[in-house]
């Protein structure tokens, strides 16, 4: 037992159980020298007063046992106490941390809609661009047509009234008998 306790993990200041250890050591040697006690007047075997005092040694490191013990159990329930309040912690952050994950990916999703939707709008944009641009390619060739049309009927009313010009210089303009 002795050893196992010697290799328990460091010690907080105010831990009792090095100084248990250390005074149940002292009760050991105070055992050990009560029972190597002999009376010479009984033929080296002990008198009742030393076994009185083996036995209140061994009582006494009894008692020591049972107070380590006790400081043992009480540190071992601080560290379960610590332990228990260490999950209980993490078990909250993970809580959190799995709350802030949800909350990311709602948020993501939610922006993969907003892309969705903007590029669809784009897209209509694109589409209803591209109308009106054949729309206006068309009134542009409209247009041109009436254009080339109107300078078609230009130029021929400039021939037909160069002709009807002609042809009154021609009649007003007194005609020479051949003789």
């Amino acid at each position: 037992m002795g050893s196992t306790l010697a290799q328990t993990p460091a010690t907080s200041p105010d831990d009792p159980l090095p100084r248990l250890i250390q005074e149940r050591q002292q009760m050991v040697q105070q055992y050990e020298a009560a029972n190597g006690q002999r009376n010479a007047f009984l033929a080296n075997k002990p008198s009742k007063k030393d076994l009185q005092e083996v036995v209140d040694a061994l009582k006494g490191i009894i008692r020591k046992d049972t107070e380590i013990v006790r400081a043992v159990q009480a540190a071992t329930l601080r560290k379960t106490a610590a332990v228990v309040a260490e999950n209980q912690q993490a078990r909250q952050q993970i809580t959190v941390a799995q709350t802030d994950q949800s909350s990311t990916q709602e948020r993501f999703h939610d922006l993969e809609n907003q892309i969705a939707n903007l590029q669809e709008r784009d897209r209509q944009r694109e589409k209803k661009l591209q109308d009106l641009q054949a729309t206006a390619d068309e009134a542009t060739a409209a247009r041109t047509s009436r254009e080339l049309l109107a300078a078609a009927l230009a130029v021929l009313s400039a021939g037909l009234l160069f002709y009807v010009l002609k042809l009154r210089g021609q009649r007003s303009a007194p005609v020479k008998r051949r003789k």
